[in-house]
């Protein structure tokens, strides 16, 4: 299912290509893709909103439509550990929750404070 807003809408085009950039180089190092494979497998991931590709601190996820539960309309994520995350619901409560949660939300913005950009 794709995400409800663009990522270059939401963080600009510029941070949106560092983003993208940055998984890229991640995959080819970890997994030893080869770059074609890699920018193949992040945009795919990217396009279909893809928590364990976008999850990043600063976000704020919405519940997707259609979606009739007890859980929070929106988290926003404070902290991610690899496949956990700290996310606070619109009740200013903090909750641990494994990253697979996210599969019920949409990435609706994205709060770009970035310090770890790469110079080349």
């Amino acid at each position: 299912m794709p995400s409800a807003v663009p990522l270059n809408l939401l963080i600009g085009p510029e941070r949106a290509a560092e983003f993208i950039n940055g998984m890229v180089r991640d995959l080819m190092a970890s997994d030893l893709l080869p770059e074609t494979v890699a920018y193949r497998l992040v945009c795919e991931g990217v396009t279909d909103g893809d928590p364990f590709l976008l999850a990043d601190p600063g976000q704020m996820w919405t519940l997707r439509p259609g979606h009739n539960n007890t859980a929070p309309a929106r988290l926003f994520i404070a902290y991610r550990d690899i496949t956990q995350l700290t996310v606070e619901d619109e009740h200013g409560q903090r909750h641990g929750i494994p990253l697979c949660a996210l599969a019920d939300y949409q990435l609706d913005q994205w709060y770009w404070a970035r310090t770890d950009q790469h110079s080349t």
